[in-house]
C-alpha cells in the first residue's frame, strides 16, 4: 500500500462524540455498550516503540542535513553520482573516464605546462632520447618507489653524457617534475596518455579551468553554458573525446556527453565533499521510510470507527517534511538520457 504524502486535516467531532473518560465517548456510555474495541496492549507497545524510533531517526536526519542539499545543482550532482555508483563501476561510464582524466590534469595543469615547455626548448638528440626513456619507464607501470629509483639512475646516466652544467640542471628539473607527478595517484598514467596521443592543448585546458572556477560561484543545474563551451572548442575537445574518453565519433555530434562530463566535473568540485554525508542522510531516510510505512499500516489496521485510538494516531509523524522533499532521491535514474 502506498503511503499518503499529505495527511488529512483533522475533523472536529461533535461534543457528544468526543472522549468523555479515556477514549470512550458519551454515546458509548449512553448506549450502555462498548461500540469500539481496545487495541491490544502488546500491539500498542510495538506501535509506540515505532513512534519513538521515528522521532530519533528524525533528529538524526536533521543533524545530517546540510543546506547544500537544497541546491538544485547539488541534487543534479547527487543523481549523477548515485547512478554512477550503482551501475557504472565495473564498466566505466564516459563520465567516470572523463573525470578521472580531466580533473587531475586540471588540478596539476601548471606542472604539465612546465614539462611541455622544457621539452619544447630542449629537443636535441640527447634530450629527445632522455624524454623517450622517461616515457618508457612510465609505460612499464611499476610502483612509485621503483619508478623513482629507476628515474634517478636514468638521470645520472644521461648527465654523464652532458658537458654543460646548464644541461645537467635541465635534466634534474625535468626529473623533479616527474617525481612530483608520480606522487599523485594515476597522474603518471594521465601524463603518458597525453604524450602518446599528442595532446597539448594547454590553452583549451586553461579555458576549461577558468570556466569551472567561474561557475563554482553559481548554480549550474542547466547544461546550456556547458554546451556552448563544447561547441566553441569542438575540434580540440573531439580529439580528447575520441582518443582518451573513447567516445564514438557519431556520439559526439549532439555535444551532450561532453557537456555532461564538464558539468559533472564542475559539480564535483563544488559538492564532492558533501556527497558521503548525503548518502548517509539517505540511508537514514530509508530507515525512516520503513518505520513510517509500519506506522501508517498500523493506523490503517485499527480505524477509529472500530477501535479506541490513542492521541498519537492523530499526530503528524516527525520528519515527514524532510521525507516529502527527498524520498524520490532514494533511487536515482538521472543519467538514463545519456549513452552508457
Amino acid at each position: 500500500m502506498e503511503a499518503e504524502l499529505v495527511l488529512k486535516p483533522k475533523m472536529e467531532k461533535p461534543w457528544w462524540n468526543r472522549p468523555l473518560v479515556g477514549e470512550k465517548t458519551l454515546v458509548d456510555y449512553l448506549l450502555g455498550q462498548k461500540l469500539r474495541s481496545d487495541i491490544p496492549s502488546e500491539h500498542l507497545f510495538l506501535y509506540h516503540s515505532a513512534i519513538e524510533k521515528i522521532e530519533n531517526l528524525s533528529l538524526t536526519l536533521k543533524a545530517l542535513f546540510n543546506e547544500n542539499f537544497s541546491n538544485k545543482d547539488f541534487l543534479v550532482y547527487a543523481r549523477i553520482q548515485s547512478y554512477l555508483d550503482k551501475y557504472c563501476q565495473q564498466k566505466k561510464h564516459y563520465f567516470i573516464i572523463g573525470k578521472e582524466f580531466l580533473k587531475p590534469l586540471l588540478d596539476n595543469l601548471d606542472i604539465f605546462i612546465k614539462i611541455d615547455e622544457v621539452e619544447e626548448e630542449y629537443n636535441d638528440v640527447v634530450f629527445f632520447e632522455f624524454y623517450n626513456e622517461c616515457l618508457e619507464l612510465i609505460r612499464q607501470q611499476q610502483n612509485k618507489l621503483i619508478f623513482q629509483e629507476k628515474l634517478r639512475k636514468l638521470k645520472q646516466s644521461f648527465q654523464e653524457k652532458l658537458y654543460e652544467e646548464k644541461e645537467k640542471v635541465i635534466i634534474s628539473v625535468y626529473v623533479k617534475y616527474l617525481v612530483t607527478i608520480s606522487e599523485i595517484p594515476n597522474l603518471l598514467n594521465i601524463f603518458y596518455e597525453v604524450k602518446i596521443n599528442d595532446i597539448h592543448q594547454w590553452n583549451l585546458f586553461k579555458k576549461i579551468q577558468e570556466f569551472i572556477n567561474y561557475n563554482l560561484d553559481y548554480h549550474t543545474e542547466e547544461l546550456k553554458s556547458f554546451v556552448l563551451l563544447v561547441k566553441n572548442n569542438e575540434k580540440e575537445l573531439m580529439n580528447i573525446a575520441t582518443k582518451i574518453i573513447k567516445i564514438k565519433k557519431e556520439e559526439t555530434e549532439d555535444f551532450l556527453i561532453l557537456s555532461g562530463i564538464l558539468q559533472y566535473i564542475t559539480l564535483s568540485y563544488k559538492y564532492e565533499q558533501y556527497y558521503l554525508q548525503f548518502k548517509l542522510f539517505l540511508d537514514y531516510l530509508s530507515k525512516w521510510e520503513k518505520t513510517y510505512f509500519y506506522i501508517q499500516h498500523f493506523r490503517d489496521k485499527y480505524p477509529n470507527q472500530e477501535y479506541y485510538q490513542p492521541s498519537s494516531f492523530k499526530v503528524k509523524v516527525a520528519g515527514f517534511d524532510l521525507y516529502k522533499s527527498y524520498h524520490d532521491y532514494l533511487d536515482s535514474t538521472y543519467l538514463n538520457k545519456y549513452h552508457k
